[in-house]
């Protein structure tokens, strides 16, 4: 299946000597770059590992060579690529307030886009929703929305940037006349830091951060980017040397699972860790986020640097809200039990964080989704993949009617109390609980034993409880039907868990 020999070994540790019907159709996939409705952690942990070796490598970081390249002194940046736009950004940026401004004269004939950005955008200015740019055709640009603003410019034109932090407005000027606001900085971005930054085809600039004296002095109690107040900039992690460093963020991870429990949560971290451990240099860094744990901690590991996150949703969500977890380096959207999410309300949430993604990556690897469930064919799991994923492939090897009529559970939980209900098919999308009498609420969402149906009339007279079928009447005691002996793939069905 194209499985790395290291994590193959680990696998063969844990006694699996073949793969199941799922796996054997699905890790094949998502190695081969397809978003998909099933499996995941093998192929995930394989890429994300190939991914930190090419970083540490130096493989597949953007060479400026011949094409780009900025002076000595950092003020003049150059691209002599007729063909394709090629960026870069200030060494320093400024946040939490303020009001700033630089100049950038346009010095040889060519394309521009110049403007402010955040780390977490990509270098190609204002195709992403992290970088607010403005071109010599007079276009501004936010996004990949460009829309007519100002008007055009070219040789010898000096456009002023301004970046209002108190405000949160970003405008610009050509040759010293206010070309009007521009841009209202959305409410996510406000506490990010912001950087210089430009993107040229074929063209030139000279850059006047504040250390010479402006064409045009900005008023209103703006100021030279670099003479910044020291509480209110950050030098930047980046360091260029002809090769830009696509290293992440140190809370950015490269995966995020989401799993609708805690007990999932947990179960999917110790699995990869196990799948995990063989791997090495680098090694691959795997967080637990769920509530009930000291978020400080939490805190701590994603900025001494994390690979894959396996989380719940509302401890993910307020890490995410708050800027402490990154997603702008995501490669991998995991939804695992996604109709138990969805059933859950996470819809809405689901679709936030999705948003917030880049679709490609600043390396230019392309956002991979996938998701596991125990009913694929339920109606919200079908139109939130075609609204959300990127022409999924479906691994279901049984089809929507492999659900026997009637699935009979019994669940006996930790202080010895039996607990049982019949699951009764009503049509291919839902199922509806029908309880024993004599018993009060649904059966309790908690870890369990499962018993087989073929123990159902004893434990249950053991205990003293009557079993009645759903018309009321007393169950007969006939022996239930015996079991197929065959192994039958269940498609999302975790073994230990209630629903087995």
């Amino acid at each position: 299946m194209g499985v790395m020999p290291e994590i193959g070994q680990a696998v063969e540790e844990m006694d699996w000597s073949l793969p199941t019907d799922v796996q054997s159709e699905a890790i094949p996939m998502i190695l081969g770059g397809g978003d998909v409705l099933m499996a995941f952690c093998l192929p995930i942990i394989q890429i994300v590992y190939e991914t930190l070796k090419d970083q540490q490598e130096g493989k597949g970081a953007r060479q400026s060579g011949k094409s780009a390249a900025i002076d000595p002194e950092g003020t003049l940046c150059q691209a002599r690529d007729p063909q394709g736009w090629h960026g870069t950004r200030s060494n320093k940026a400024v946040f939490g307030g303020g009001k700033y401004y630089y100049e950038a004269t346009v010095t040889d004939e060519g394309l521009c886009r110049v403007g402010w950005s955040t780390d977490k955008a990509t270098l190609d200015l204002g195709t992403d929703k992290f970088g607010f740019g403005f071109g010599g055709t007079g276009k501004k640009s936010w996004g990949r929305q460009f829309d007519s603003y100002g008007e055009a410019y070219g040789m010898n034109d000096v456009l002023g940037c301004w970046l209002n932090l108190d405000k949160g407005e970003i405008r610009w000027s050509k040759n010293g006349m206010d070309l009007g606001k521009a841009y209202d900085i959305p409410p996510h971005l406000k506490n990010e830091k912001f950087y210089a930054a430009v993107t040229l085809k074929n063209a030139e600039m000279q850059f006047n951060f504040g250390d010479q004296a402006f064409k045009h002095p900005p008023q209103f109690g703006f100021i030279g980017l670099s003479k910044a107040p020291k509480d209110h900039f950050i030098n930047s992690k980046i360091v260029g040397s002809g090769t830009i460093n696509s290293k992440p963020a140190p809370n950015a991870p490269q995966a995020i699972i989401i799993e609708p429990s805690r007990e999932l949560a947990e179960q999917t971290y110790t699995q990869i860790k196990k799948f995990n451990v063989h791997l090495s240099n680098p090694s691959v860094r795997v967080l637990l986020i769920i509530g009930g744990v000291n978020v400080k901690d939490q805190v701590d590991v994603l900025q001494s640097g994390v690979d894959i996150v396996v989380g719940t949703p509302g401890r993910l969500e307020d890490l995410i809200s708050t800027g402490k977890l990154a997603l702008h380096q995501c490669r991998f959207f995991v939804l695992d039990e996604a109709d138990g999410l969805l059933s859950a309300g996470y819809g809405d949430m689901i679709n936030r964080l999705h948003q917030q993604i880049p679709k490609v990556t600043n390396d230019g690897k392309r956002l991979q989704m996938t998701v596991c469930s125990a009913t694929l064919h339920s109606f919200d799991v079908k139109k939130m993949a075609e609204r959300l994923m990127y022409f999924p492939t479906w691994i279901d090897l049984k089809g929507q009617d492999a659900v026997p009529e009637t699935v009979h559970h019994v669940t006996l939980n930790r202080n010895g109390e039996i607990h049982t209900s019949v699951y009764d098919k009503r049509d291919n999308f839902g199922f509806n609980i029908v309880n024993f009498p004599g018993l009060s609420g649904d059966v309790p969402r908690l870890p369990s034993y499962s018993i087989k149906i073929s123990q159902l009339i004893r434990i249950s007279e053991t205990e003293g409880i009557q079993n009645q079928d759903k018309t009321g009447t007393k169950a007969n005691k006939q022996k239930p039907p015996p079991y197929e002996k065959k192994r039958t793939p269940v498609m999302g069905v975790r073994p230990g868990t209630q629903e087995e």
